[in-house]
């Protein structure tokens, strides 16, 4: 299939500074205002929970977390998890966004 090349855009720059959490998302069954998101989260990071900006057109997504610092050594690995954000009403159409990046996440939590 043919796309015009009027159509095509370059993938917006990360936001100086900002670092990506919400890497993907996916709608949850039987919960139409329910987003699935996944995650990155340091070794010793905890996470406090999942929280949502609405707008009429967008919605951003943060991951709330904080470094325990122990006083011990920290294994610089980050893993993937998963939560659930309840939104105000459905995603319909609404563009998804990452909250520190500002970039697009992507739908599909299979993604590589």
């Amino acid at each position: 299939m043919a796309v015009d090349p009027s159509a095509v855009t370059v993938r917006p720059e990360r936001t100086r500074g900002g670092t990506e959490e919400v890497t993907a998302f996916d709608l949850v069954a039987g919960r139409p205002a329910a987003l699935l998101l996944r995650y990155g989260v340091g070794a010793c990071d905890t996470v406090h929970g999942a929280r949502a900006y609405e707008t009429g057109r967008l919605v951003v997504v943060d991951v709330d977390e904080e470094s325990v610092g122990s006083g011990e050594p920290c294994p610089a690995i980050l893993t993937t998890a998963t939560t659930t954000v309840t939104l105000a009403r459905p995603l319909g159409d609404r563009l998804v966004l990452d909250s520190g990046t500002g970039l697009p996440v992507l739908r599909g939590l299979n993604r590589r």
